[in-house]
């Protein structure tokens, strides 16, 4: 059973730095977790248009050399390769897919993530231990 979902619901690079170091850092302290792209968070990866948080952007090249000295990618598609590499189940919510690009969704699955139904997303998070939205 899954400890903890991420939901990566926002589109910036700092969320996908949040929610995908910490879900690898706890995937290596041996807790089963998934992360979820859903909304902006899923838009971005499709589109494959990042930006910050606007409070965010002026430390955009102090946060990249920064991550890079601790070992860190900040490049999203290079952070999804780190935590799936760790063993993190990385998830397109397939529901945004189809509102975002229609039934069937115009474009694929983003590289690095699998597809999960509505129905399987509601299932598991029915059960899960912990939701943490990031």
């Amino acid at each position: 059973m899954t400890d903890t979902i991420i939901l990566c619901k926002e589109g910036t690079i700092n969320s996908y730095l949040s929610a995908l170091v910490v879900a690898t850092n706890r995937s290596k302290a041996g807790e089963d977790i998934a992360v979820v792209f859903m909304q902006e968070g899923l838009a971005a990866l499709i589109d494959k248009k990042f930006r910050y948080d606007p409070g965010l952007e002026s430390y955009a090249e102090d946060i990249k050399k920064n991550a890079e000295a601790m070992g860190v990618p900040s490049d999203p598609f290079e952070l999804i390769k780190m935590a799936s590499d760790a063993g993190v189940r990385l998830y397109a919510c397939y529901a945004w897919m189809k509102l975002l690009g229609g039934k069937p969704p115009r474009f694929d699955i983003p590289e690095g993530l699998e597809k999960l139904e509505l129905q399987d997303l509601l299932a598991e998070l029915g059960k899960v231990k912990k939701v943490i939205t990031l």
